[in-house]
């Protein structure tokens, strides 16, 4: 998909965000501008992952009626884990991040995940080609 499929929206803060829905999940990638603080929010029923791209930001949880944080900078991942969140940028320059969200079935999937690959050699390729 393309910036041009992507639903895009300008938050209230100054946030812009490029909304990238299918069927299963979600993926959506957030431009924060230096020194912005989002709004406290959780989610009833998603999973949300945060994938750091560029720049800096801090995570705030109340999880059990207590408030922390994490500062997260590019390539770290994020587990919301349904809490009670926002984000800051406590940084002069933007910050980049991807959000990956999705309704969990409550199934451990991990060794599909983990083995579902399966390889092909280069002739095997040019059979699959060749098939018309």
């Amino acid at each position: 998909m393309t910036t041009n499929d992507s639903i895009f929206a300008k938050k209230e803060d100054g946030t812009n965000v490029n909304y990238y829905i299918f069927p299963e999940f979600e993926i959506h990638l957030n431009s924060v501008p230096g020194n912005t603080t989002q709004g406290w929010h959780t989610h009833q029923n998603i999973e949300e992952i945060l994938v750091i791209t560029a720049g800096q930001i801090r995570v705030e949880t109340i999880v059990d009626d207590k408030k922390s944080h994490k500062d997260c900078q590019k390539g770290d991942v994020i587990r919301m884990n349904n809490s009670l969140h926002r984000i800051l940028n406590l940084q002069n320059t933007e910050a980049t991040f991807a959000v990956f969200r999705f309704v969990p079935q409550g199934m451990d999937n991990r060794e599909i995940i983990k083995n579902d690959k399966k390889e092909y050699s280069d002739s095997e390729v040019a059979t699959i080609l060749n098939r018309e």
